[in-house]
């Protein structure tokens, strides 16, 4: 069986020590990064395949519903807005008994491509009328991003609610990590850019070849009629 050409292109990169650790074409979910058919695709997504986003088991049937908890509907109401929110490359996923175990902590988890953990707090009962008021606790802060830290997350926040069942949801965490957002943002958008400055770079290469292909075929067919009229007695 021959060995496809991509392989042998990959065994001579790795000679010399070059091995690709992101996608070409920008993909960050292929699961051929780093192997021999990274240096496959000619074209944008010649031979993408998703990679698989593994999450933990165990947890999993008894976390993603609501239970007698106080404050635990609005936890489902978050994770069902998350889970609607996010592709399938990203998963959001409800903590064992809101974090209190030493398996997971915050109460909320999102895993994939970007890593989160989100700490839920609010009233189980309305105030009185025309009241709104919620005090957010620094401990609550501190030991959210204790447990961040320490499950390696890219970010993490608090979100809260003047009553469990209150329409409006709140985000606070500190300024570094807004700002570190922020930064991601901008070069997501940068790096979007350049991607499309490219494909439209090839995308007019492309209709000079299709050009230039079309002038030749023009050319060929000339040329077999020139052929048959020489041939004529």
């Amino acid at each position: 069986m021959p060995i496809p050409w991509h392989t042998f292109y990959y065994i001579f990169r790795r000679k010399r020590g070059i091995i690709l650790s992101e996608c070409e074409w920008g993909h960050e979910n292929c699961k051929h990064i780093g192997t021999a058919k990274c240096f496959g695709c000619l074209i944008d997504g010649q031979l993408f395949e998703e990679k698989e986003v593994k999450i933990k088991k165990g947890l999993n049937k008894r976390q993603q519903k609501q239970d007698k908890r106080q404050g635990s509907g609005f936890e489902y109401k978050n994770h069902v807005a998350n889970s609607k929110l996010l592709k399938d490359d990203i998963r959001s996923s409800m903590t064992l008994n809101s974090g209190a175990t030493v398996i997971e902590k915050g109460d909320e988890q999102i895993r994939g491509l970007i890593n989160v953990m989100e700490e839920l707090k609010t009233r189980t009962v309305e105030q009185a009328p025309g009241k709104k008021t919620f005090t957010i606790q620094e401990k609550w802060l501190s030991k959210l991003k204790r447990e961040a830290l320490a499950e390696n997350m890219d970010f993490y926040y608090l979100k809260f609610s003047f009553f469990e069942t209150d329409p409006q949801v709140y985000v606070i965490t500190e300024q570094e990590q807004i700002m570190s957002m922020v930064k991601t943002m901008v070069e997501d958008r940068r790096s979007k850019k350049v991607l499309e400055k490219d494909k439209e770079i090839l995308l007019k290469h492309q209709d000079v070849l299709n050009a230039k292909i079309n002038e030749l075929r023009a050319e060929l067919a000339l040329a077999k009629e020139l052929v048959k009229e020489e041939d004529w007695p």
